[in-house]
């Protein structure tokens, strides 16, 4: 019961802020929902812990001022959330970059090998549903193998063709061009 009416209070909270502040309403109902809250208290009561129902009832006679502060907290809430997807793509490409420098490194084949097993995985399920018939009930097994096998094709081809081989082709010549620096 008690769930219901805060879920309640938070649906109505959700309209009232959507007029103003619609990116903070939109993260009230997912999993960033207790910090919007925070951020909508603060901008209307100074402080992060108000309940939802006062907040509730002071956004339905809030101050030009209020209205204001509430619109500043939806742009800090969306700039801190840019600044946390940059991060997230910071640290995937020091780590794609690590994984690269430790095969190069290495002369590591094993990424060679494991690539060229899904391409001919994904090619020879490919051949086998379009040239055999598939015994009754193996085709959703099959078609989500293919689906799998695919997706990780797609990954392996981007790898080594797509814009990762660029990556690591200009990893190589900084390399190069350091060692070349070195010598003269």
């Amino acid at each position: 019961m008690a769930e219901e009416k805060k879920s309640s209070v938070r649906g109505r909270l959700k309209r009232i802020v959507a007029t103003t502040a619609p990116a903070l309403a939109e993260a009230l109902g997912g999993p960033l929902a207790g910090k919007a809250i925070g951020k909508i208290s603060r901008a209307i009561f100074g402080r992060d812990d108000a309940d939802e129902s006062a907040i509730e009832e002071a956004l339905k006679s809030a101050s030009p001022e209020q209205i204001l502060a509430l619109k500043r907290a939806e742009a800090e809430f969306a700039t801190a959330m840019r600044n946390a997807e940059v991060e997230e793509e910071r640290i995937a490409a020091g780590d794609r970059a690590s994984a690269r420098a430790r095969q190069t490194a290495l002369d590591d084949r094993t990424p060679a090998a494991l690539g060229g097993l899904i391409v001919a995985g994904f090619f020879l399920v490919l051949a086998v549903m379009v040239a055999r018939r598939l015994p009754e009930g193996a085709e959703t097994e099959f078609s989500i193998m293919l689906g799998a096998l695919a997706t990780m094709t797609a990954a392996v081809v981007n790898y080594y063709f797509g814009s990762s081989a660029g990556s690591r082709e200009k990893t190589r010549m900084l390399v190069d061009g350091g060692e070349e620096q070195a010598r003269k």
